[in-house]
């Protein structure tokens, strides 16, 4: 019977001996996977989620405890996306006389008032209309782009609201209620129906959840959300949202999760976007946020600044308007060749003037090479095209298009 106890105590030594060992290994793995050059090459929605919380240093049942979560707080800063000093109307009205049409347009100005200084009715206002109606057509055309470039500053804004005030987060183990800004990396935040998502999150648990995606995607449908880690095919392309993933602003539409912060304010998608916003143009080089999923730095990109100092916003202009700045560069170029070959021709030639023959040559000549450049320049066409879009945009808005 002695032999029959011991034996009895050995076996059961030995598998205790043997199941510690196990769960010591089993706890392992999270770390081993984070450490080989495989997992280093995941994105963040292909890896393992105890792979996520330990490359995270979080715990996915109690969170963060308070004083970490200070401390993340302090070294990250707010959850919130960063707007960059406003730019006031009226330099965004300077802005608008800043480019080539509008030299041209201007330079038309000085040339007819000159043209018309220089006939017998000068003194006479009517001599005038052609540079007064020129000026009045390039400063409506300046504040009508003016002031919707201003409006769609508010874009940012619009953003920013988008965030949720407060956030429920589990902190030493206790649910509590959190202001969304002072959320931080690591944080396990629950997520229902009605919510805004505070920042970009991995799932942990998801029962039914769907969330709309139509800030990131222009897709009106809820998307289904899981836990599920679905890796790369070679060959295929990549969903633009990994189902494993809840992002920043997007709205929960039905029911609810469990999600590891993963990105907070301008690290997020949303805050991608807010970086493109960002342009100011100021002199010096901007590196865009890490990217969350592949841990690398956006490409740097170097802000400039325009004529006499004032902020380049030609980084963002649209096809359209880069198409309209080459038209006026080669009407200019064919103003001036125009100009110069009628004045070489007619000094040539010894051209006078019918009504005042005494004039010399080459003034007249002058007159007439500078007439022609006025009327080869198209006034209307910035106002006629700011006019077209502006009122483009009020109408897709006014019947709630999505642009995608």
């Amino acid at each position: 019977e002695g032999g029959v106890d011991t034996f009895t105590e050995l076996r059961e030594s030995s598998v205790a001996t043997m199941g510690m060992d196990k769960e010591k290994e089993m706890s392992e793995i999270p770390l081993l996977k984070a450490q080989t050059p495989e997992a280093a090459d995941l994105k963040i929605h292909e890896k393992h989620i105890d792979v996520v919380c330990a490359e995270l240093q979080s715990d996915l049942t109690k969170g963060l405890s308070a004083a970490e979560a200070e401390r993340r707080f302090l070294e990250d800063g707010p959850n919130e996306l960063e707007q960059p000093p406003r730019i006031s109307l009226f330099m965004l009205f300077i802005i608008q006389l800043n480019s080539v049409i509008m030299y041209l347009l201007m330079a038309a100005v000085v040339a007819s008032a000159a043209i018309r200084a220089t006939g017998d009715d000068r003194d006479k206002f009517i001599s005038y209309v052609d540079s007064i109606a020129i000026t009045i057509i390039v400063l409506i055309n300046a504040t009508i782009a003016a002031v919707t470039e201003n409006n769609a500053n508010d874009a940012l804004a619009a953003l920013s609201s988008l965030q949720t005030p407060e956030s429920t987060v589990i902190r030493d183990g206790q649910e509590i209620q959190i202001k969304s800004r002072e959320m931080v990396v690591g944080d396990v935040v629950k997520l229902g129906t009605g919510d805004v998502v505070p920042a970009d999150v991995r799932c942990i648990k998801a029962d039914d959840f769907r969330v709309n995606e139509m800030l990131l995607t222009g897709e009106p449908e809820d998307v289904a959300k899981s836990t599920k880690v679905k890796l790369r095919i070679p060959g295929h392309p990549e969903k633009l949202t990994a189902d494993n993933m809840a992002f920043s602003s997007c709205q929960v539409k039905s029911g609810s999760a469990m999600g590891l912060v993963v990105a907070t304010a301008m690290k997020t998608r949303v805050g991608a976007i807010a970086v493109m916003l960002n342009d100011d143009g100021n002199n010096e080089v901007a590196e865009g946020p890490v990217d969350v999923e592949t841990g690398k730095p956006a490409p740097k990109k170097k802000k400039t600044t325009g004529f006499c100092g004032l902020p380049d916003t030609k980084a963002g202009w649209s096809p359209l308007q880069v198409n309209l700045e080459a038209l006026a560069v080669k009407l200019g170029y064919m103003a001036i060749g125009v100009c110069m070959i009628v004045f070489i021709v007619g000094f040539a030639m010894n051209t006078k003037d019918p009504e005042s023959p005494e004039t010399p040559s080459w003034l007249f000549m002058v007159l007439v090479a500078v007439t022609l450049t006025v009327a080869a320049i198209p006034e209307g066409l910035p106002l006629c095209v700011t006019i077209s879009l502006s009122a483009g945009c009020s109408s897709m808005g006014g019947q709630n298009v999505l642009m995608r």
